[in-house]
């Protein structure tokens, strides 16, 4: 079993590191979905709602290793 926590922890104290700009950090970032519901026979109505998703950019970790500026 391997334990990801020790490779964040030497990441982090290794040198300096990046805030993830993608997710801001926060690791995972929204992914809009759009639904349609019918209220009733005669009228659809459409609403978006948000499910979240890992950040494929820092692949959850919510930093980069290295300096790395935004593109």
């Amino acid at each position: 079993m391997v334990d990801n926590n020790d490779d964040d922890e030497k990441m982090r104290a290794g040198g300096p590191n990046a805030l993830c700009f993608t997710c801001g950090g926060m690791r995972k970032i929204s992914e809009p979905r759009i639904y349609v519901v019918q209220a009733t026979e005669d009228m659809q109505t459409g609403m978006t709602m948000a499910e979240w998703r890992t950040c494929p950019q820092c692949d959850g970790k919510g930093y980069l290793p290295g300096l790395v500026p935004p593109a």
